[in-house]
């Protein structure tokens, strides 16, 4: 089979590798596999758990081809799913609690061990969410990052607010502006330095400020009577953001972690005092999250499409990793098709 390893630093190779030995589990026919913000981690050797060579990628779809000697199954060959790529120890605190989400030493498929960007993929029973029958294999690529967005909203608690701000429009961040739009929230902002990622979200209706050109905080309390919003989303991982975030953060209101910050940054901690902010921490997604981004996507195929930029080949792997992490790219979500 064909497969895109990772073989080390910034190198992807092509390599023709043998059929995963799929004993015990379900054999997977990938149709589609996304890059995520991790992938490109794992590609810049910076991930601290990934180690080559890898078949990375774990936002995948495709088909069963073979169900393994010994699996008890609902699944049969011919069945179109999409993977959760989770896997977890099932002793921890964590899991005992039913939060398997958060075990202590979880897991992933395409990170802590082979993937989806490969012709054939090898992975148990559990793991496996049918797909309805109106939802393309393409589209069923991208519910592991919508899986991300339902378990962060769900995580707030307010359940109905009338101003948000997005911080960062990447894939994820453009998901949680677009899944936050449709709930009919009265103002919504985003904030984006990358030029090329806020026109693309400008494109999409959405009320864009680049803080190189304005003060984001004196925008959005002007704009808000001086309130500020109600709910934030941080998705862009930058630490002048975390900084400034809870400047226009109004009482009461709620921050959103979604992104994942590399390194430790400063936050000012006074106002979250004062304005008796939260701060809600949130780490990929439980098994219910999954089914229903699952549902979210069939039913919203038009809205999770407009985040899909490009679909590419396995072959262009390495021209596709370089030119993410160029810094120059119009490239929102990226897939490699089988």
């Amino acid at each position: 089979m064909k497969a895109l390893v990772w073989t080390e630093k910034e190198k992807v190779e092509l390599q023709d590798r043998e059929i995963p030995d799929y004993r015990g589990r379900i054999l997977i026919r990938t149709a589609y596999a996304g890059i995520c913000g991790s992938d490109i981690g794992v590609y810049l050797g910076t991930h601290p758990r990934a180690k080559a060579p890898l078949v990375m990628g774990h936002e995948f779809s495709g088909t069963v081809e073979a169900v393994g000697e010994g699996v008890q199954t609902n699944f049969a060959p011919g069945d179109r799913v999409v993977v959760n790529p989770l896997y977890y120890c099932g002793k921890c605190r964590a899991c005992l609690s039913g939060n398997t989400h958060v075990c202590r030493s979880l897991r992933l498929y395409g990170t802590d061990t082979d993937g989806g960007m490969a012709e054939y993929a090898a992975v148990p029973d559990e793991c496996l969410v049918r797909l309805p029958d109106q939802m393309s294999l393409k589209m069923a690529a991208v519910v592991e990052p919508v899986a991300v967005v339902v378990h962060g909203l769900r995580m707030i608690k307010n359940n109905f607010y009338s101003t948000a701000c997005v911080t960062g429009l990447g894939p994820m961040g453009l998901l949680s502006a677009l899944m936050i739009k449709e709930t009919g929230v009265s103002r919504l902002f985003a904030v984006e330095a990358n030029e090329q990622r806020a026109e693309y979200g400008r494109k999409l209706g959405i009320e864009v400020i680049n803080p190189k050109d304005t003060d984001v905080a004196a925008y959005i309390l002007e704009q808000t009577e001086g309130e500020g919003v109600d709910v934030l989303v941080e998705a862009s991982g930058s630490a002048a953001v975390a900084q400034s975030m809870t400047d226009y953060v109004g009482v009461r209101g709620e921050i959103l972690l979604l992104s994942v910050f590399k390194h430790p940054a400063a936050l000012d901690l006074r106002t979250v005092n004062f304005r008796e902010q939260t701060i809600v921490g949130t780490r990929v997604y439980t098994k219910l999250d999954f089914k229903d981004a699952a549902a979210y996507v069939s039913s919203h195929e038009k809205t999770v499409e407009s985040v899909v930029s490009h679909t590419f080949p396995l072959e262009r792997g390495q021209d596709v990793f370089q030119e993410m992490i160029s810094g120059k790219t119009n490239m929102m979500k990226v897939l490699f098709e089988m």
